[in-house]
């Protein structure tokens, strides 16, 4: 067995069975090659890496061989090695010369081929000096590119155009080949709720927003338009997935509105929103004052949204300290009481850190799927996938 037959679906199957040319350039982010081709046989990917001459200069073929179990092209041959049945072609790091060339229909090497023969399956990840960007010849082709073709913005830092992680840059071929809910419109409201005690202090809960970020994360992957509102969360969000925040049950219940004016196919809502909320007091309030302050139920934003949405909708349902069936019981009468489509439940006590064990809920049956946030998260995106 090749050594990257062994990290072949670690993290998911979602690229099982596609074929994926890696083009490599001439640029110093060269050298991130390897960690992004792993990173995609790790979603289960087939990577076959191209490399220019002046590729070589930063990375070596051995390194590219054993990362993909592929032999390196650098000449075409009389296998006509530039033709062959791919699903997507990765140029990473892309240079101004290959961008330039693509954008001029020029084919003098195995890479330059190669996306000559595949330009509509190129997705191009651009690496170079600042100075070499902002050329208007330059971003003149980088646009006839856009037109045709995928660009993964880099970020600029110390005057450098720097290719995105190998995570973002999965991600993204991911969504680019996701079929699953390919335009099809999830939103994604998750996070910690929370509601002002006085001008210092918030009553608030213990979600840390990750099972969100993860279910945003897989509806993209799975080709998903996705946005993401988010409350308090501990977790920093991923710069390709689109969101905005909100504060208290309040705001998020005056957004409803523009919500269903997005026409979204379904709406997740991992949120951990306050049942109950203070009546507030300006300035700080001191401690003696604090046994004074009056409590009220918040309104139920699941029964607003409801009133507007005739979508597919899920939620959750957290309790403590009660058996499996009695969770499963208390999933179906909010599933009933807002009309939902599932209700994904569990017991505080299986929350750990990076696992958990949760209970898709529906009237007639319910699945357990215990294991990483990452795995359930994926799991619960499927289903939503089967009933749209």
């Amino acid at each position: 067995m090749h050594p990257s037959e062994r990290i072949r679906f670690e993290k998911s199957e979602i690229l099982k069975g596609k074929k994926i040319a890696m083009a490599i350039t001439g640029s110093i982010a060269a050298v991130e090659a390897v960690k992004i081709a792993r990173e995609l046989i790790r979603h289960g990917a087939d990577v076959y890496p191209y490399a220019t001459p002046d590729a070589l200069r930063f990375i070596g073929k051995d390194s590219l061989e054993f990362a993909t179990g592929h032999d390196v092209i650098v000449e075409l041959t009389g296998n006509v090695e530039h033709l062959q049945d791919l699903d997507l072609v990765l140029v990473a790091p892309a240079t101004a010369d290959i961008i330039s060339k693509a954008a001029c229909g020029i084919a003098d090497d195995s890479v330059s081929t190669l996306i000559l023969a595949n330009i509509e399956k190129c997705v191009f990840v651009p690496a170079m000096n600042e100075r070499m960007y902002e050329n208007p010849f330059f971003l003149s082709n980088l646009e006839k590119i856009r037109n045709v073709a995928y660009v993964i913005e880099g970020e600029s830092s110390e005057e450098e155009i720097k290719i995105p992680d190998r995570e973002e840059i999965a991600a993204h071929v991911m969504h680019i080949l996701g079929e699953k809910l390919r335009n099809r419109k999830i939103l994604v409201i998750g996070g910690a709720g929370y509601e002002k005690i006085d001008d210092f202090r918030i009553i608030t809960n213990l979600s840390t927003g990750k099972t969100a970020i993860e279910i945003a994360k897989h509806a993209y992957y799975l080709g998903g338009d996705v946005t993401l509102l988010m409350g308090l969360s501990k977790i920093g969000i991923p710069s390709y997935i689109r969101h905005d925040i909100f504060s208290n049950v309040k705001s998020l219940i005056s957004l409803v509105k523009n919500i269903v004016s997005e026409r979204y196919d379904a709406i997740i809502v991992p949120a951990a929103l306050p049942d109950f909320s203070p009546e507030r007091k300006e300035g700080k309030i001191e401690f003696e004052e604090f046994e004074k302050v009056k409590w009220r139920k918040t309104p139920k934003f699941l029964e607003e949204l409801r009133k507007e949405f005739d979508g597919i909708l899920v939620a959750f349902k957290a309790e403590t300290k009660i058996g499996v069936n009695d969770l499963i019981k208390e999933a179906r009468k909010i599933m009933e009481k807002y009309n939902l489509n599932f209700v994904v439940a569990n017991l505080l006590e299986d929350v750990k850190e990076n696992t958990s064990r949760v209970f898709i809920v529906d009237d007639e049956d319910f699945t357990e799927i215990s294991g990483s946030k990452e795995y359930i998260a994926q799991r619960i995106v499927e289903r939503v996938a089967d009933e749209i």
